[in-house]
């Protein structure tokens, strides 16, 4: 028998197989597992990468014999592994699941855990000459939420401002995402109007322009939060942001925006590397919910940024986040704000 026929009866072989396995399981079943994987074929930020036929057949063979929806939540973590999506999460009933961050962990300080411990905070406080403004997590989705945290970061800020400081340090070294909203929108001052990024979907396209007009955050022409007591312009303040392996997600695109502005560097080590942007799939009769990464960060030029936002200088050593003044980072920035002759590029 030619091999040409032979690959094609083998290929047959397996599809049928395929279809074997599929047309055993309940229909609800069969609906729940190629609905998920409808989902991240269509939506996922790095689904082009995975070879769906190879891990559908995967996925339905460990399906095999299930009865309900929640006997297939093992067979699904297949298909998530497949997309390598770390910043994903699947939950389905009493069961989740995301990629383990093991390497990141590792890279995690008893300083910064210890002070993860402590809760979401706001230190606004001056160094010297010196402003300090640390920007936490902020996970609030509720536009009376959005208004307030962002009214907490611009008060904070605006109650420096007072002391005419020399430069700024911002820090988002414990910000582990969130909504950047109200984060932005809570230093808007720092910025002048225009455009400061994009979103860039998996084909390239730039989607939902942010940027600032007279001093409000506005994505898509539309003002994020109301700011109750405005102050002048600091578009030309000196700033130095600190960020490390526990800024991720919003905070990394925090930093990624200041990266962006003149007269900004950032100081520390990488970060933990989920800069992008995720959307959330409910289905199954809302017993079970995707949240995927979608979309890359872009710049004001609708360039896709790279996940894991980088240092201008790298620091390592003591992190001191409750003597501040000793802090390698801190001490760092402030030698950088206090050298007039540097600036960032």
């Amino acid at each position: 028998m030619p091999i040409r026929l032979l690959l094609l009866l083998f290929a047959a072989i397996l599809c049928f197989g395929c279809t074997a396995q599929t047309s055993k399981l309940p229909d609800p079943v069969r609906v729940y597992i190629d609905s998920s994987l409808t989902i991240l074929k269509q939506n996922s930020l790095y689904g082009k990468k995975v070879d769906w036929v190879e891990v559908e057949k995967e996925v339905y063979a460990k399906a095999a014999g299930s009865q309900t929806t929640e006997d297939a939540f093992d067979a699904l973590v297949i298909a998530f592994e497949a997309t390598g999506d770390k910043h994903a999460g699947y939950y389905s009933g009493n069961k989740k699941f995301q990629i383990p961050h093991t390497e990141l962990m590792a890279r995690y300080s008893d300083s910064l855990k210890a002070n993860w411990a402590k809760g979401p905070r706001i230190l606004n406080k001056m160094i010297g000459d010196v402003a300090y403004v640390n920007i936490p997590t902020m996970a609030v989705g509720r536009q009376e939420d959005i208004d307030k945290y962002a009214n907490w970061v611009y008060d904070a800020v605006s109650g420096l401002a007072k002391n005419n400081p020399k430069g700024w340090i911002i820090d988002v070294r414990s910000n582990a995402g969130g909504n950047i909203r109200p984060m932005m929108a809570g230093l808007a001052m720092f910025f002048p109007d225009g455009i400061v990024s994009y979103y860039i979907d998996r084909d390239g396209n730039a989607i939902a322009p942010s940027g600032f007009v007279d001093g409000d955050l506005q994505m898509e022409g539309i003002t994020q939060a109301s700011i109750k007591n405005k102050v002048p312009s600091l578009k030309d303040a000196k700033i130095a942001v600190l960020i490390g392996p526990g800024t991720a997600s919003s905070g990394e695109g925090v930093a990624s925006n200041f990266r962006q502005r003149k007269n900004s560097r950032l100081f520390g080590q990488d970060t933990g590397g989920f800069a992008n942007s995720t959307l959330g799939f409910t289905f199954n009769n809302s017993q079970t919910y995707f949240l995927i990464s979608t979309h890359y960060i872009g710049d004001k030029n609708k360039k896709p940024l790279a996940e894991f936002i980088v240092p201008h200088e790298k620091v390592t050593g003591m992190e001191a986040y409750s003597e501040l003044e000793k802090d390698n980072s801190v001490q760092a920035a402030i030698r950088w704000i206090k050298d007039d002759g540097t600036k960032s590029k």
